[in-house]
């Protein structure tokens, strides 16, 4: 229904700097990589080793974080965690840990997501909504103009790129010019860019550019 919107969309805009990632870029990046678990656990295997090669002293601190994300019992104790500064080490066994309690996660994830100017809170929160298997599209939708954050606004978008419906496409789209006046300098409205992209893939993958 809405593909020549998004062709028309690709044709007349581009990402702010093709030479230098954004961090909507590099959060798309970690994003894609969780929704591809094997690929996911071999790339934080490779990089872990690499870091610890480098940092031996970190192991243990990295060992005991990791012994109390996996003890976590409830959904109270997993937003604790995300609340807290995890180290990039943890972050994909935090987000694992997260789903299994997704029920409870979920909605309170949503809910602290609208009012959090916790930027560590707001990666891990995107990072468990994109790989939770509850359909959360219309509630981000529905919510988006009152988060108080821009940032998150903008983290926001990227998860919708995995959860968001056809009927949303237009929506997504005028997220586009609305950053774009609003935050001339910042590169938030880059992550329509990047979930149209993924929007695209996945409700018209045999049409895709």
């Amino acid at each position: 229904m809405y593909k020549k919107l998004i062709d028309k969309f690709f044709r007349e805009n581009a990402v702010k700097n093709k030479d230098l990632p954004s961090v909507q870029a590099i959060a798309h990046f970690h994003l894609t990589l969780l929704l591809k678990p094997d690929l996911n656990e071999e790339v934080h295997g490779f990089l872990n080793n690499l870091v610890l090669k480098e940092q031996p002293n970190r192991e243990e601190s990295v060992l005991a974080e990791k012994n109390e994300i996996e003890s976590a019992a409830n959904g109270g104790d997993i937003i604790r965690l995300m609340r807290r500064k995890i180290d990039p080490m943890n972050q994909h066994i935090l987000v694992n840990q997260a789903v299994k309690f997704e029920d409870e996660v979920i909605p309170e994830t949503i809910k602290r997501l609208k009012t959090s100017l916790n930027t560590g809170f707001i990666e891990t929160a995107i990072r468990v909504l994109s790989v939770c298997g509850m359909d959360i599209a219309d509630e981000l939708v529905g919510y988006f103009d009152e988060v108080r954050n821009p940032y998150a606004q903008s983290m926001i978008l990227l998860v919708l790129g995995f959860k968001a419906k056809e009927e949303h496409i237009p929506w997504v789209i005028e997220r586009h010019k609305e950053m774009k006046r609003k935050y001339p300098d910042e590169t938030y409205c880059d992550s329509v860019i990047y979930a149209l992209d993924d929007i695209e893939e996945r409700i018209y993958p045999a049409e895709k550019r």
